[in-house]
């Protein structure tokens, strides 16, 4: 993401922490959907999914996050574009689309708790915060850098 002007951000939540992609990485929202295992498959990667005869990797939010998963929610499978390929998020559910100032979003330091691995950094908007994913670290283990 750039640093200038306003950013329009994908919000979903992940367990009980509340995260963000950049709209332009997010290509659909799918339900939940169940996963054909990978073997030998990196941690956090729950296995393929067929979508309309194509098959997508699914990545666990919850695990990569270290996230109880919440009962309460449906779920969905956030569709991500980064670099040609496509893979798919399990979050617990996707809620909104907000546009942000560059200066709502602060280093990804500034939020303990959380590893700093898959968080690029931290944004809020009119009382809400919201790490915002790093999503080539998510899907290197699969993809590659």
């Amino acid at each position: 993401m750039d640093d200038s002007g306003v950013r329009r951000v994908l919000i979903f939540r992940v367990g009980r922490l509340v995260c963000g992609l950049p709209a332009t990485a997010a290509r659909e929202i799918l339900p939940p959907q169940s996963a054909t295992r990978i073997p030998g498959a990196p941690d956090g990667v729950i296995g393929l999914v067929n979508v309309r005869g194509g098959l997508l990797t699914l990545f666990d939010g919850h695990r990569l996050l270290g996230q109880e998963p919440d009962p309460s929610a449906e779920g969905a499978i956030l569709v991500v574009d980064h670099g040609g390929r496509r893979a798919g998020l399990a979050v617990s559910e996707v809620s909104d689309l907000l546009t942000v100032a560059a200066d709502a979003i602060e280093p990804r330091d500034a939020l303990p708790g959380v590893d700093p691995h898959w968080v690029r950094a931290v944004g809020h908007r009119e009382g809400r915060h919201f790490v915002l994913l790093d999503l080539p670290a998510i899907l290197a283990p699969v993809f590659g850098a």
